[in-house]
């Protein structure tokens, strides 16, 4: 197993829109980590600044109401969220959704960072809210970017969770031919110039399922339709491997009983079948209860890998939602075989008991045995640095004791076993450039960074930003090529918010 060092975290995330603003830092940097420019994005991003609902059946239950903000049901920024920003050459692509709440359509900025010229795309695709009801925000909704290098095209998966042809709506429209949302450039798309930047490089639905000339929703990856496969699908991610080839993540299923798929583009909107991580009604093979994994597939160090916390439908156990800390990886770059566990031993796909993948049972790091009461929800990221060091970072609460311990798991290259360190201040995020770790979040509602060798816990601040143009309440994170890109959405009020990028240089 060739790992790397991949660690970077991120506490808090940022975002910001805007169009032409640009502050670049033209002084020569007095640290190594430094902000090199600061662009606004837009003014424009969606925000659900009304009230959190509560119990989803009685919002479900709900009617539209003029009155008020735009309620939500999870979360209150949907802009940027998920998997919101990528790279390709000398261009960042960042997606959202406009606003305020009776605009909703979803967008795809290019900025070009040799000129500073900013380019948005306008979809008339509109955020659905909650199943269906638009009056409700459904921060699960995210949009989802990649870009192919080998043909130069746009992809983004978006506005998804756990639809099928069959959700109940309440008479709020239908899923029946928009149920898994996929749209996709031609070859190219990625690097036109500025000015070709436009609607014109997608692909419209063509098939039976085309609601008209302004449909460019495709309801499946594989050029046909598969309810089965593209069904009941949350949290998509796209990324690649060392070979140039472009990986899809998602999860399909329900909380207590969800397995994680990924599948590989091969050209002209078509994809590979997916392959499944876990299986589905572990039940039927015998096993007491279903579970569902919450993880992230990535690609560091020649190493396809995945790490994740399972949630076992037993209501009688002292976990809440999550339990453990798992991992596999293989030495496959299409991830088609030889999967093993940390230990090097194999595993076969799919998984359908998750234990020969377990690293350390992170509840046991809190006192309580009260039913219900370790809460490990959030916090959870992991990553390989160039070198081969595994790092996972974790977070679990206990309710009984009011305590919450967050841990950093980590196995330098050439251990057989993790470390796990409680001396950890926590993060949402791990990310890694080169050799190092990272963390990386908001503090004062400005940027910091926090850095590490791989293999070790010894975090120290590297760099605190100062406040230019805002100060920020969330942000999404893209490292490349030695650069933090980092995606930040401005404090603010009302629909409509402002989002700028930071790109800060790591080395």
């Amino acid at each position: 197993m060739k790992i790397t060092s991949y660690i970077c975290i991120i506490s808090v995330l940022l975002i910001l829109q805007g169009c032409l603003s640009t502050r670049e830092d033209r002084s020569a940097p007095s640290q190594t980590v430094f902000l090199e420019k600061e662009v606004k994005i837009t003014d424009s991003a969606l925000f659900f600044d009304g009230k959190k609902m509560g119990n989803v059946h009685e919002s479900l239950n709900s009617v539209f109401n003029k009155e008020g903000g735009y309620n939500y049901q999870y979360g209150s920024a949907i802009s940027p969220h998920g998997d919101a920003i990528k790279t390709y050459k000398h261009y960042v692509f960042m997606t959202w959704y406009k606003g305020g709440k009776y605009n909703r359509h979803m967008m795809l900025s290019r900025l070009n960072l040799k000129n500073g010229q900013l380019k948005h795309i306008e979809f008339p695709h509109r955020h659905t809210g909650l199943v269906g009801r638009w009056w409700i925000g459904e921060t699960h909704n995210t949009i989802a970017v990649g870009i192919s290098p080998r043909d130069e095209s746009i992809h983004l998966v978006f506005d998804v969770h756990a639809y099928s042809k069959h959700s109940d709506t309440g008479g709020n429209g239908s899923f029946e031919k928009d149920y898994f949302r996929y749209s996709y450039s031609v070859p190219g798309a990625a690097s036109v110039n500025d000015d070709a930047f436009s609607l014109d490089l997608f692909v419209k639905d063509a098939s039976v399922h085309s609601e008209g000339d302004s449909d460019y929703n495709h309801i499946s990856m594989t050029g046909e339709e598969n309810h089965a496969a593209f069904s009941k699908l949350t949290y998509p991610k796209f990324f690649q491997n060392g070979q140039g080839d472009l990986f899809f993540y998602i999860r399909q299923g329900t909380s207590h009983d969800g397995k994680g798929i990924f599948n590989r583009y091969i050209g002209n909107g078509i994809w590979s079948p997916f392959k499944s991580i876990n299986k589905l009604n572990v039940k039927e093979d015998g096993l007491p209860y279903t579970w569902s994994n919450y993880g992230n597939m990535k690609f560091a160090n020649n190493t396809l890998g995945f790490a994740f916390q399972r949630r076992l439908n037993n209501e009688e156990d002292k976990f809440r939602y999550q339990n453990g800390v798992y991992f596999m990886y293989s030495d496959n770059p299409l991830g088609l075989s030889d999967w093993k566990n940390y230990k090097g031993e194999t595993i076969q796909l799919p998984l359908i008991d998750a234990s020969p993948a377990l690293v350390i049972e992170t509840g046991d790091w809190v006192k309580t045995q009260k039913k219900d009461s370790v809460h490990i929800v959030g916090g959870f990221d992991w990553t390989i640095t160039d070198n081969g060091d595994v790092h996972i970072i974790s977070r679990v609460q206990d309710k009984e004791n009011k305590t919450v311990v967050n841990l950093h798991h980590y196995k330098p290259v050439g251990s057989k076993e993790f470390i796990t360190s409680e001396d950890f201040v926590g993060a949402n995020n791990i990310y890694t450039s080169a050799d190092n770790v990272y963390i990386i979040g908001l503090e004062n509602g400005q940027p910091y960074v926090e850095q590490a060798k791989g293999g070790t816990n010894a975090f120290t601040r590297v760099y605190s930003g100062i406040k230019h143009s805002a100060n920020f309440s969330k942000g999404v994170v893209h490292i490349s090529e030695g650069k933090l890109y980092f995606y930040l959405l401005a404090e603010g009020s009302g629909d409509r918010r402002t989002t700028y990028l930071q790109v800060i240089n790591l080395h």
